[in-house]
Parts: C-alpha cells; sequence; structure tokens
C-alpha cells in the first residue's frame, strides 16, 4: 500500500491577467509555506506594470475576510523582475481560518469584453471588445473572467475562463474590436458567452428614496434598507427586497451613490464594487417602479451591460515555490 509523501514541494507558474486572480489556496489537510514569489515584466517595448500581493484569510465560520498586503502597486521596470518573498509566509486551512493568495495587476492595453463567440471543435475563439483594443496578430495576450455556460456530460454548467490563467497568441485580426485566438477544443462541450455576474453582498442603511409615491401611503423622502439584490446584465432589471411597503407600479424612487456592494464574475467575484457609481446612469437618476406580487420586491431598470471579461497584452509573469506538509 502506497503511503502519500508528508512533505510535497509545487511549482506555480502562470501569467499575471488583468485585475485580481488568485494564485493558491491551501488545500484541506494541509499546511503550507509559501516559498519564494517572483514577478516579471516580459512586455515587448518599455512598460511599466504594477503588482499587488496579498494573503486573504477568511474565517470559516463568519465567512469575513482581511487581506494582509506583502508589496503594494510595485512597478517593474522593463526586463526586470521583483521578489515579492524570499523567505517564508505561513498558510493555513483549518476548522477556523481558510488561506487564500492574490495577485492584482495594473498596465496599460487592457480592454473590456463584451463577447467571445467560441467554435467547437476547432478551439478558435473570436473576441469582441468595447473599444478598439490596437493588438496585432502574433500577440500574447491575457483574458480573465469570462462567464461561459456550457453543457457537459452531467447537465448545464457555468465557468469562469481561463482556469487556470493562462496566455494565448492572436491569430488575426478581423476588426479594430475583434480578434482571433486558439483557447483549446473543449471535448464537443458548446459554451455561451455570458454577461458578467453579479453578486449581491450588502448596502447600507436607508439607501432608497421614495421620490413619487402617489397611491402608495408612502410620502416623498421615505426610506427603505434593501437586505438582498438581484441584477439581470440582459434586461438591465434591478430587483431590490427592502421588505414590507405599499409602493405600486410607477411610483419612483432614487438609489443612493455607491450604497449598494456587489462581486463580479470578471475577476472571479475576489474583489467588492459599490453601485451606482457617479459616473453610472442611475446615479442621481429618478427610476420608476415595478412592483413585485410579493410586494417586498420591487423593480427598476438600470441598463444592460454585454461587459463580461477583461483582456491585455501579456506583460508579467509569476512564479511561485511552496512547500505543502500534509497534517493528515
Amino acid at each position: 500500500m502506497a503511503i502519500a509523501p508528508v512533505n510535497k514541494f509545487i511549482n506555480i507558474a502562470v501569467p499575471v491577467a488583468p485585475g485580481t486572480q488568485k494564485i493558491y489556496e491551501v488545500p484541506t489537510g494541509t499546511s503550507s509555506l509559501l516559498l519564494y514569489a517572483q514577478v516579471s515584466n516580459v512586455a515587448v517595448g518599455t512598460t511599466y506594470p504594477t503588482v499587488t500581493f496579498f494573503q486573504r484569510r477568511e474565517s470559516r465560520s463568519t465567512g469575513n475576510t482581511r487581506d494582509i498586503k506583502v508589496v503594494k502597486d510595485a512597478e517593474i521596470p522593463p526586463n526586470d523582475a521583483l521578489i515579492l518573498v524570499d523567505g517564508r509566509i505561513v498558510l493555513e486551512k483549518t476548522p477556523l481560518v481558510i488561506d487564500r493568495v492574490f495577485l492584482q495587476g495594473t498596465q496599460v492595453g487592457v480592454n473590456t469584453i463584451t463577447n467571445v463567440a467560441y467554435d467547437e471543435p476547432t478551439g478558435i475563439a473570436t473576441v469582441t471588445t468595447m473599444t478598439d483594443h490596437g493588438y496585432n496578430a502574433a500577440e500574447q495576450i491575457t483574458m480573465g473572467g469570462i462567464y461561459f455556460t456550457c453543457s457537459g456530460s452531467t447537465g448545464i454548467t457555468t465557468n469562469v475562463f481561463p482556469d487556470p490563467q493562462q496566455s494565448y497568441t492572436i491569430d488575426s485580426i478581423p476588426s479594430t474590436t475583434t480578434f482571433a485566438a486558439d483557447l483549446g477544443g473543449s471535448k464537443g462541450y458548446t459554451h455561451i458567452y455570458q454577461p458578467s455576474i453579479h453578486q449581491f453582498k450588502r448596502a447600507s442603511a436607508q439607501c432608497i428614496e421614495v421620490v413619487d409615491g402617489s397611491g402608495s401611503g408612502h410620502t416623498a423622502g421615505s426610506k427603505f434598507s434593501v437586505w438582498f439584490s438581484e441584477y439581470n446584465p440582459s434586461t438591465g432589471e434591478l430587483v431590490l427586497k427592502i421588505g414590507t411597503n405599499s409602493l405600486v407600479n410607477g411610483n419612483t424612487i432614487k438609489i443612493a451613490d455607491d450604497s449598494l456592494v456587489f462581486t463580479c464574475s470578471m475577476d472571479n467575484n475576489y474583489t467588492e464594487h459599490s453601485y451606482p457609481r457617479s459616473t453610472d446612469p442611475a446615479s442621481g437618476s429618478t427610476l420608476t417602479l415595478a412592483v413585485a406580487s410579493a410586494n417586498e420586491s420591487i423593480r427598476v431598470n438600470v441598463g444592460t451591460t454585454n461587459a463580461g471579461g477583461m483582456v491585455a497584452p501579456l506583460q508579467m509573469e509569476f512564479i511561485a515555490s511552496i512547500l505543502e506538509n500534509s497534517n493528515v
């Protein structure tokens, strides 16, 4: 009978994609030592990208997290490298906590993806960007946070692509806002692009204000708190659960700026984003209600979006060495 090794060395080598990416999570029954980590600037030309490297510790009882930054917004000069860790950082997964390691890169040339037409079995994907991308054939790129639905042997599943992170080479440039690249085949499974999925986290108290409550009994200036919200990017509908109320169809409200907090699949739900921002159409706007039959949910239309991922030229690569110690 084979005995599993108590200690195991692993190597992680991935490109740095735009946004925040999870580098490592301690496996169950293991404690780990992060021995070495480095980021290199591999860009073609003169660029000065920056990187933030941090450990996120999550409480298993509450779900609360705390980020401990090892390096913040460190600049990497052309043809140079930055050593992030050269020693030991202890990482744990216990009944109380889970440790994960994240990398956040900032660079030029980042563009928002608005569609990915994936062809199976060739593996060729035609990617559409929100603005002119400025890329060239044979250029290396990284992508992140692309949300697909796919039909597999066990039914319909959802996947955020790519996982694990990797780089790709552009095959052709059909237009200034599209490019084609070989992402590899998927064993006959059809993949359908979806706009980014938003997950509600929390809301500020009394963030919904009635502007016109005619026929509802709620006067102008009445306020409600939101205990749950759901956004449909394809229809633009925002559902706000505010508890018992008598608002009716056609009443109007305003949502306080930065009062709703969501995570988004564009960065694998790793960071939080407030809404509405001052640049969003809903900021300061009077929104007309459609009221759910249960009379605890109200619905407003805040506009659609087809954004669902990010793409950028390959500018940084990450490498790390980790020692895992089995506790079982």
